[in-house]
Protein backbone atom coordinates (compact mmCIF):
# COMPACT_ATOMS: atom_id res chain seq x y z
CA UNK A 1 0.00 0.00 0.00
CA UNK A 2 1.30 3.47 -0.87
CA UNK A 3 1.02 5.94 2.00
CA UNK A 4 0.08 9.45 0.79
CA UNK A 5 2.83 11.96 1.42
CA UNK A 6 2.22 14.58 4.07
CA UNK A 7 2.55 18.09 2.59
CA UNK A 8 5.49 20.27 3.48
CA UNK A 9 4.82 22.13 6.68
CA UNK A 10 2.38 19.50 7.97
CA UNK A 11 2.46 18.76 11.72
CA UNK A 12 5.70 17.14 12.76
CA UNK A 13 3.99 14.13 14.44
CA UNK A 14 2.28 13.20 11.14
CA UNK A 15 5.50 13.48 9.18
CA UNK A 16 7.40 11.58 11.88
CA UNK A 17 4.89 8.72 11.71
CA UNK A 18 5.17 8.58 7.92
CA UNK A 19 8.95 8.80 8.15
CA UNK A 20 9.03 5.92 10.63
CA UNK A 21 6.93 3.79 8.26
CA UNK A 22 9.24 4.50 5.31
CA UNK A 23 12.51 3.92 7.17
CA UNK A 24 11.17 0.80 8.89
CA UNK A 25 9.99 -0.87 5.67
CA UNK A 26 10.39 -4.64 5.49
CA UNK A 27 10.43 -6.98 2.48
CA UNK A 28 7.01 -8.07 1.28
CA UNK A 29 8.19 -11.55 0.25
CA UNK A 30 10.59 -14.33 1.20
CA UNK A 31 14.14 -13.04 0.68
CA UNK A 32 15.89 -16.30 1.64
CA UNK A 33 15.84 -17.51 -1.94
CA UNK A 34 16.35 -15.25 -4.94
CA UNK A 35 14.60 -16.98 -7.86
CA UNK A 36 14.88 -13.77 -9.88
CA UNK A 37 18.65 -13.48 -9.51
CA UNK A 38 19.26 -14.02 -13.21
CA UNK A 39 15.99 -12.96 -14.92
CA UNK A 40 15.62 -9.78 -12.86
CA UNK A 41 19.18 -8.71 -13.57
CA UNK A 42 18.99 -9.57 -17.26
CA UNK A 43 15.70 -7.72 -17.77
CA UNK A 44 17.22 -4.46 -16.54
CA UNK A 45 20.47 -5.06 -18.38
CA UNK A 46 18.59 -5.73 -21.62
CA UNK A 47 16.54 -2.56 -21.29
CA UNK A 48 19.64 -0.47 -20.60
CA UNK A 49 21.59 -2.06 -23.43
CA UNK A 50 18.69 -1.44 -25.84
CA UNK A 51 19.38 2.28 -25.63
CA UNK A 52 22.48 1.74 -27.75
CA UNK A 53 20.74 -0.39 -30.38
CA UNK A 54 19.55 1.94 -33.11
CA UNK A 55 16.62 3.52 -31.32
CA UNK A 56 18.64 5.05 -28.50
CA UNK A 57 18.97 8.80 -27.89
CA UNK A 58 22.56 8.98 -29.08
CA UNK A 59 25.62 7.13 -30.36
CA UNK A 60 27.29 4.51 -28.20
CA UNK A 61 30.70 5.33 -26.75
CA UNK A 62 33.20 2.52 -26.46
CA UNK A 63 35.34 1.82 -23.45
CA UNK A 64 34.88 2.26 -19.70
CA UNK A 65 37.69 4.72 -18.87
CA UNK A 66 38.06 3.96 -15.16
CA UNK A 67 41.27 5.53 -13.85
CA UNK A 68 42.73 2.75 -11.74
CA UNK A 69 46.15 3.94 -12.92
CA UNK A 70 45.70 7.27 -11.14
CA UNK A 71 44.29 5.65 -8.00
CA UNK A 72 47.55 3.70 -7.80
CA UNK A 73 49.49 6.95 -7.34
CA UNK A 74 47.75 8.19 -4.19
CA UNK A 75 47.71 6.53 -0.78
CA UNK A 76 44.57 6.34 1.32
CA UNK A 77 43.17 8.62 2.73
CA UNK A 78 45.10 11.42 1.00
CA UNK A 79 43.85 13.56 -1.86
CA UNK A 80 45.74 13.96 -5.12
CA UNK A 81 46.83 17.36 -6.46
CA UNK A 82 44.27 19.01 -8.73
CA UNK A 83 44.08 17.28 -12.10
CA UNK A 84 41.95 17.61 -15.20
CA UNK A 85 40.26 14.23 -14.97
CA UNK A 86 37.01 14.34 -16.98
CA UNK A 87 33.83 13.74 -15.03
CA UNK A 88 32.86 10.73 -17.12
CA UNK A 89 36.20 9.08 -16.25
CA UNK A 90 35.56 9.76 -12.56
CA UNK A 91 32.02 8.34 -12.88
CA UNK A 92 33.42 5.31 -14.70
CA UNK A 93 35.87 4.70 -11.85
CA UNK A 94 32.96 4.75 -9.40
CA UNK A 95 30.72 2.29 -11.22
CA UNK A 96 33.06 0.10 -13.30
CA UNK A 97 33.27 -3.56 -12.23
CA UNK A 98 36.31 -4.23 -10.04
CA UNK A 99 36.22 -8.02 -9.74
CA UNK A 100 34.08 -11.10 -10.14
CA UNK A 101 34.00 -13.73 -7.39
CA UNK A 102 33.31 -17.10 -8.99
CA UNK A 103 32.10 -18.74 -5.75
CA UNK A 104 29.75 -15.86 -4.88
CA UNK A 105 26.13 -16.14 -6.09
CA UNK A 106 26.28 -12.35 -6.54
CA UNK A 107 29.65 -12.23 -8.19
CA UNK A 108 30.04 -8.69 -9.55
CA UNK A 109 31.73 -6.20 -7.24
CA UNK A 110 32.30 -2.48 -7.71
CA UNK A 111 33.80 0.28 -5.58
CA UNK A 112 30.63 0.33 -3.45
CA UNK A 113 28.16 -2.32 -2.22
CA UNK A 114 24.72 -2.98 -3.66
CA UNK A 115 21.99 -5.31 -2.43
CA UNK A 116 22.61 -8.69 -4.10
CA UNK A 117 24.83 -6.92 -6.67
CA UNK A 118 21.74 -5.50 -8.42
CA UNK A 119 23.26 -1.97 -8.75
CA UNK A 120 20.03 0.00 -8.95
CA UNK A 121 21.76 3.41 -8.95
CA UNK A 122 22.76 4.87 -12.32
CA UNK A 123 25.17 7.70 -13.17
CA UNK A 124 25.14 10.43 -15.83
CA UNK A 125 28.16 12.71 -16.25
CA UNK A 126 27.60 16.06 -17.97
CA UNK A 127 30.54 18.27 -18.85
CA UNK A 128 30.99 21.07 -21.39
CA UNK A 129 27.48 20.48 -22.66
CA UNK A 130 28.01 16.75 -23.34
CA UNK A 131 26.18 14.17 -21.20
CA UNK A 132 27.20 10.52 -20.94
CA UNK A 133 25.13 7.74 -19.39
CA UNK A 134 27.46 5.14 -17.85
CA UNK A 135 26.86 1.57 -19.02
CA UNK A 136 28.95 -0.76 -16.83
CA UNK A 137 27.09 -3.79 -18.17
CA UNK A 138 28.20 -2.85 -21.70
CA UNK A 139 31.68 -1.71 -20.70
CA UNK A 140 31.19 1.84 -21.90
CA UNK A 141 28.96 4.90 -21.92
CA UNK A 142 26.25 6.37 -24.12
CA UNK A 143 25.95 9.98 -25.19
CA UNK A 144 22.52 11.29 -24.21
CA UNK A 145 20.80 14.67 -24.52
CA UNK A 146 22.33 17.20 -22.17
CA UNK A 147 20.10 18.69 -19.52
CA UNK A 148 18.71 21.99 -20.77
CA UNK A 149 17.65 23.12 -17.32
CA UNK A 150 20.89 22.48 -15.48
CA UNK A 151 23.92 24.60 -16.18
CA UNK A 152 27.50 23.67 -15.46
CA UNK A 153 29.31 20.37 -15.08
CA UNK A 154 27.95 17.67 -12.79
CA UNK A 155 27.37 13.99 -12.11
CA UNK A 156 23.74 13.01 -11.63
CA UNK A 157 22.33 9.89 -10.01
CA UNK A 158 18.97 8.18 -10.34
CA UNK A 159 17.68 4.76 -9.30
CA UNK A 160 15.94 1.97 -11.17
CA UNK A 161 13.85 0.24 -8.53
CA UNK A 162 12.99 -2.61 -10.88
CA UNK A 163 16.64 -3.69 -10.72
CA UNK A 164 15.85 -4.93 -7.21
CA UNK A 165 13.90 -8.18 -6.73
CA UNK A 166 10.15 -7.75 -6.37
CA UNK A 167 10.11 -9.56 -3.02
CA UNK A 168 11.73 -6.50 -1.43
CA UNK A 169 8.47 -4.59 -1.98
CA UNK A 170 8.44 -1.36 0.06
CA UNK A 171 12.09 -1.93 1.00
CA UNK A 172 13.14 -1.20 -2.58
CA UNK A 173 13.32 2.61 -2.25
CA UNK A 174 15.10 2.23 1.10
CA UNK A 175 17.80 0.04 -0.40
CA UNK A 176 18.11 2.37 -3.40
CA UNK A 177 18.39 5.38 -1.07
CA UNK A 178 21.17 3.75 0.93
CA UNK A 179 23.00 2.69 -2.23
CA UNK A 180 22.71 6.28 -3.49
CA UNK A 181 24.62 7.44 -0.43
CA UNK A 182 27.32 4.85 -1.05
CA UNK A 183 27.64 6.02 -4.66
CA UNK A 184 27.78 9.71 -3.72
CA UNK A 185 30.51 9.05 -1.15
CA UNK A 186 32.49 6.97 -3.63
CA UNK A 187 32.31 9.79 -6.17
CA UNK A 188 33.49 12.29 -3.55
CA UNK A 189 36.33 10.16 -2.16
CA UNK A 190 37.57 8.75 -5.46
CA UNK A 191 37.24 12.22 -6.96
CA UNK A 192 39.66 13.54 -4.36
CA UNK A 193 42.00 10.62 -5.00
CA UNK A 194 41.92 11.50 -8.71
CA UNK A 195 42.41 15.23 -8.16
CA UNK A 196 38.80 16.13 -9.04
CA UNK A 197 37.03 16.68 -5.68
CA UNK A 198 33.23 16.79 -5.80
CA UNK A 199 30.52 17.86 -3.40
CA UNK A 200 26.81 17.10 -3.21
CA UNK A 201 25.07 20.06 -4.88
CA UNK A 202 21.49 19.10 -4.06
CA UNK A 203 18.66 16.79 -5.13
CA UNK A 204 18.14 16.14 -8.84
CA UNK A 205 14.35 16.56 -8.43
CA UNK A 206 13.45 14.80 -11.72
CA UNK A 207 14.75 11.86 -13.73
CA UNK A 208 16.19 12.82 -17.16
CA UNK A 209 13.49 12.80 -19.86
CA UNK A 210 15.49 10.46 -22.11
CA UNK A 211 15.39 7.81 -19.36
CA UNK A 212 11.67 7.21 -19.94
CA UNK A 213 12.47 4.05 -21.90
CA UNK A 214 14.28 2.51 -18.92
CA UNK A 215 12.53 0.17 -16.47
CA UNK A 216 10.13 1.96 -14.17
CA UNK A 217 9.75 3.20 -11.54
CA UNK A 218 12.84 5.40 -11.55
CA UNK A 219 13.69 7.69 -8.66
CA UNK A 220 15.65 10.95 -9.04
CA UNK A 221 18.80 11.16 -6.97
CA UNK A 222 21.34 13.93 -6.46
CA UNK A 223 23.73 16.19 -8.32
CA UNK A 224 27.45 16.34 -7.57
CA UNK A 225 29.55 19.30 -8.73
CA UNK A 226 33.15 20.41 -8.39
CA UNK A 227 34.13 21.24 -4.81
CA UNK A 228 35.94 24.55 -5.04
CA UNK A 229 36.75 24.62 -1.31
CA UNK A 230 38.19 21.11 -0.94
CA UNK A 231 41.46 20.94 1.03
CA UNK A 232 44.44 19.32 -0.63
CA UNK A 233 44.87 16.58 1.98
CA UNK A 234 42.76 14.47 4.28
CA UNK A 235 43.44 14.63 8.04
CA UNK A 236 45.07 11.62 9.62
CA UNK A 237 46.02 11.52 13.26
CA UNK A 238 47.18 7.92 13.56
CA UNK A 239 50.69 7.05 12.44
CA UNK A 240 50.77 3.76 10.48
CA UNK A 241 53.54 1.28 11.20
CA UNK A 242 53.57 0.30 7.52
CA UNK A 243 52.90 2.43 4.44
CA UNK A 244 49.22 3.09 3.87
CA UNK A 245 47.63 1.23 0.94
CA UNK A 246 46.97 3.03 -2.32
CA UNK A 247 43.42 4.01 -3.19
CA UNK A 248 43.54 1.33 -5.86
CA UNK A 249 44.29 -1.25 -3.16
CA UNK A 250 41.50 0.07 -0.95
CA UNK A 251 38.93 -0.21 -3.75
CA UNK A 252 40.10 -3.75 -4.48
CA UNK A 253 40.02 -4.74 -0.80
CA UNK A 254 36.52 -3.35 -0.21
CA UNK A 255 34.16 -6.27 0.09
CA UNK A 256 31.06 -7.34 1.96
CA UNK A 257 32.45 -10.57 3.37
CA UNK A 258 32.92 -14.02 1.92
CA UNK A 259 31.66 -17.54 2.56
CA UNK A 260 32.24 -20.95 0.93
CA UNK A 261 30.64 -21.87 -2.39
CA UNK A 262 26.89 -22.32 -2.19
CA UNK A 263 26.45 -20.08 0.85
CA UNK A 264 25.56 -16.38 1.02
CA UNK A 265 26.62 -14.01 3.80
CA UNK A 266 29.92 -13.58 5.63
CA UNK A 267 32.18 -15.40 8.05
CA UNK A 268 35.10 -13.95 9.93
CA UNK A 269 38.53 -15.09 11.03
CA UNK A 270 38.09 -14.32 14.78
CA UNK A 271 41.26 -12.23 14.75
CA UNK A 272 42.12 -9.24 16.99
CA UNK A 273 42.46 -5.84 15.33
CA UNK A 274 45.09 -3.14 15.97
CA UNK A 275 44.35 0.09 17.78
CA UNK A 276 44.92 1.97 14.52
CA UNK A 277 41.67 0.51 13.15
CA UNK A 278 39.60 2.30 15.78
CA UNK A 279 41.58 5.53 15.47
CA UNK A 280 41.23 5.55 11.69
CA UNK A 281 37.50 4.86 11.95
CA UNK A 282 37.03 7.85 14.26
CA UNK A 283 39.21 10.04 12.03
CA UNK A 284 37.08 8.98 9.08
CA UNK A 285 33.91 10.08 10.84
CA UNK A 286 35.44 13.49 11.52
CA UNK A 287 36.42 13.92 7.87
CA UNK A 288 33.26 12.52 6.28
CA UNK A 289 31.30 15.77 6.48
CA UNK A 290 33.47 17.16 3.69
CA UNK A 291 31.55 17.21 0.41
CA UNK A 292 28.20 16.33 2.00
CA UNK A 293 26.77 19.76 1.14
CA UNK A 294 23.04 20.17 1.87
CA UNK A 295 22.85 16.61 3.21
CA UNK A 296 24.67 17.80 6.33
CA UNK A 297 21.28 18.80 7.75
CA UNK A 298 19.99 15.24 7.40
CA UNK A 299 23.24 13.87 8.81
CA UNK A 300 22.67 15.87 12.00
CA UNK A 301 19.70 13.60 12.79
CA UNK A 302 21.77 10.41 12.57
CA UNK A 303 23.05 8.54 15.60
CA UNK A 304 25.88 6.02 15.52
CA UNK A 305 26.69 3.11 17.81
CA UNK A 306 29.42 0.52 17.51
CA UNK A 307 29.80 -2.87 19.15
CA UNK A 308 33.54 -3.41 19.57
CA UNK A 309 35.17 -6.80 20.00
CA UNK A 310 38.88 -7.61 20.12
CA UNK A 311 40.33 -4.21 19.18
CA UNK A 312 43.62 -3.34 20.86
CA UNK A 313 43.25 -0.62 23.47
CA UNK A 314 39.44 -0.42 23.19
CA UNK A 315 37.13 -2.01 25.74
CA UNK A 316 34.76 -4.61 24.33
CA UNK A 317 31.18 -3.45 24.39
CA UNK A 318 28.77 -0.96 22.87
CA UNK A 319 30.13 2.53 22.21
CA UNK A 320 28.15 5.67 21.39
CA UNK A 321 30.13 7.38 18.63
CA UNK A 322 29.94 11.01 17.51
CA UNK A 323 30.96 12.74 14.31
CA UNK A 324 33.52 14.82 16.19
CA UNK A 325 35.55 11.65 16.70
CA UNK A 326 34.59 11.06 20.32
CA UNK A 327 33.25 7.76 21.62
CA UNK A 328 31.86 6.57 24.95
CA UNK A 329 31.27 3.00 26.08
CA UNK A 330 27.60 2.72 27.06
CA UNK A 331 27.11 -1.02 27.48
CA UNK A 332 28.39 -4.53 27.05
CA UNK A 333 28.13 -7.04 24.23
CA UNK A 334 25.65 -9.48 25.75
CA UNK A 335 22.53 -7.28 25.57
CA UNK A 336 23.01 -7.07 21.80
CA UNK A 337 22.93 -10.82 21.20
CA UNK A 338 19.91 -11.79 19.18
CA UNK A 339 19.05 -8.17 18.41
CA UNK A 340 21.73 -7.33 15.87
CA UNK A 341 20.70 -9.89 13.30
CA UNK A 342 17.65 -12.01 12.65
CA UNK A 343 18.52 -15.68 13.16
CA UNK A 344 19.96 -17.02 9.91
CA UNK A 345 19.92 -20.63 11.12
CA UNK A 346 16.43 -21.15 9.72
CA UNK A 347 17.47 -19.82 6.31
CA UNK A 348 19.30 -22.48 4.26
CA UNK A 349 22.34 -21.20 2.44
CA UNK A 350 22.84 -18.13 4.63
CA UNK A 351 25.69 -17.48 7.07
CA UNK A 352 26.12 -14.38 9.22
CA UNK A 353 28.91 -14.58 11.77
CA UNK A 354 28.69 -11.42 13.84
CA UNK A 355 30.73 -12.88 16.69
CA UNK A 356 33.74 -12.83 14.37
CA UNK A 357 33.39 -9.10 13.67
CA UNK A 358 35.64 -6.55 15.36
CA UNK A 359 33.24 -3.67 14.75
CA UNK A 360 29.49 -3.72 14.17
CA UNK A 361 28.10 -0.25 13.44
CA UNK A 362 24.44 0.62 13.90
CA UNK A 363 22.97 3.79 12.39
CA UNK A 364 19.89 5.36 13.93
CA UNK A 365 17.63 8.29 13.05
CA UNK A 366 16.10 10.74 15.50
CA UNK A 367 12.67 11.30 13.95
CA UNK A 368 11.87 14.39 16.02
CA UNK A 369 15.15 16.07 15.14
CA UNK A 370 14.82 15.16 11.48
CA UNK A 371 11.34 16.64 11.25
CA UNK A 372 12.36 19.65 13.31
CA UNK A 373 15.23 20.62 11.02
CA UNK A 374 13.43 20.14 7.69
CA UNK A 375 9.99 21.02 6.35
CA UNK A 376 10.35 18.60 3.44
CA UNK A 377 7.68 15.92 2.90
CA UNK A 378 8.49 12.60 4.55
CA UNK A 379 9.61 10.81 1.33
CA UNK A 380 12.07 13.60 0.50
CA UNK A 381 13.33 13.69 4.07
CA UNK A 382 13.70 9.90 4.12
CA UNK A 383 15.73 10.01 0.90
CA UNK A 384 18.10 12.57 2.43
CA UNK A 385 18.48 10.58 5.64
CA UNK A 386 19.19 7.35 3.77
CA UNK A 387 21.69 9.07 1.47
CA UNK A 388 23.51 10.56 4.48
CA UNK A 389 23.55 7.12 6.11
CA UNK A 390 24.93 5.38 3.03
CA UNK A 391 27.47 8.19 2.62
CA UNK A 392 28.80 7.63 6.13
CA UNK A 393 28.81 3.84 5.75
CA UNK A 394 30.84 4.09 2.53
CA UNK A 395 33.49 6.22 4.24
CA UNK A 396 33.73 3.59 6.97
CA UNK A 397 33.83 0.80 4.37
CA UNK A 398 36.95 2.28 2.78
CA UNK A 399 38.55 2.74 6.20
CA UNK A 400 37.86 -0.92 6.97
CA UNK A 401 39.26 -1.96 3.57
CA UNK A 402 42.45 -0.02 4.29
CA UNK A 403 42.95 -2.42 7.23
CA UNK A 404 41.96 -5.54 5.28
CA UNK A 405 38.50 -5.91 6.86
CA UNK A 406 35.22 -6.53 5.09
CA UNK A 407 32.29 -4.19 5.68
CA UNK A 408 28.91 -5.88 5.23
CA UNK A 409 25.84 -3.59 5.03
CA UNK A 410 22.79 -5.19 6.62
CA UNK A 411 19.11 -4.56 7.06
CA UNK A 412 18.49 -8.05 8.51
CA UNK A 413 18.21 -7.08 12.15
CA UNK A 414 15.53 -7.01 14.79
CA UNK A 415 14.71 -3.30 14.90
CA UNK A 416 12.79 -3.42 18.17
CA UNK A 417 15.41 -5.64 19.79
CA UNK A 418 18.24 -3.39 18.62
CA UNK A 419 16.44 -0.29 19.91
CA UNK A 420 15.98 -1.99 23.29
CA UNK A 421 19.62 -3.12 23.40
CA UNK A 422 20.76 0.43 22.67
CA UNK A 423 18.31 2.02 25.08
CA UNK A 424 16.82 4.22 22.35
CA UNK A 425 13.83 6.40 23.12
CA UNK A 426 10.63 6.24 21.10
CA UNK A 427 11.76 8.90 18.61
CA UNK A 428 14.91 7.00 17.58
CA UNK A 429 14.85 4.14 15.09
CA UNK A 430 17.65 1.87 13.76
CA UNK A 431 18.02 2.18 9.98
CA UNK A 432 21.25 0.46 8.91
CA UNK A 433 24.01 -1.82 10.08
CA UNK A 434 27.61 -2.32 8.97
CA UNK A 435 29.38 -5.47 10.18
CA UNK A 436 33.19 -5.36 9.86
CA UNK A 437 35.80 -8.05 10.39
CA UNK A 438 38.62 -10.08 8.80
CA UNK A 439 37.62 -12.61 6.15
CA UNK A 440 38.12 -16.27 6.92
CA UNK A 441 37.80 -17.29 3.28
CA UNK A 442 39.82 -15.67 0.51
CA UNK A 443 38.91 -17.56 -2.65
CA UNK A 444 40.43 -16.24 -5.88
CA UNK A 445 38.64 -13.37 -7.58
CA UNK A 446 38.87 -12.29 -11.21
CA UNK A 447 40.39 -8.81 -11.51
CA UNK A 448 38.47 -6.97 -14.24
CA UNK A 449 39.93 -3.50 -13.74
CA UNK A 450 41.11 -2.00 -17.00
CA UNK A 451 43.04 1.23 -17.51
CA UNK A 452 42.65 3.50 -20.53
CA UNK A 453 45.75 3.70 -22.72
CA UNK A 454 46.69 6.76 -24.79
CA UNK A 455 45.33 5.06 -27.89
CA UNK A 456 41.98 4.45 -26.25
CA UNK A 457 42.47 0.69 -25.87
CA UNK A 458 41.85 -0.92 -22.52
CA UNK A 459 44.77 -2.46 -20.65
CA UNK A 460 45.12 -4.33 -17.39
CA UNK A 461 45.39 -2.56 -14.04
CA UNK A 462 48.80 -2.36 -12.46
Amino acid sequence: MVVPSAPAGSPAPARAAELRAILGAAPSGDTRVDPEARPERQRVRAAVAALADGGGPGPARTGMPARWDLLERTRWPAAAPPAGVPLHELAATVCAPVRFEADNPYSEHRAYPSARSKFSVRLVAQESGVARFLLPEAGGSLEVPASAGRAGDFIETFSLLSALPSFYGPLRPVLAGLETGHVLASAALLGRALGRPLTVAGPAEVVPAWAATLPEPALPGYLMADDQDAPSTAPRTSVPSVPAPTWNDVVWNRNSGRVPRGVSGFTGAHRPAPAALWRDALDTLVACSRGLGPLLTARSALGLYCWVRGVEGVADGCHRVHFDGSALRVGGLEPARGALLIDSGAAPGLAFELDACNLVWMFTVDLEQACGTSRAPAPRLAADLLAATGWTAQHLSYAMAAHGLFARPLRSYDGEGAAEALGLDAAQVPVYQLACGPNRFTEPALDVRRCPSPSGAQGGAS
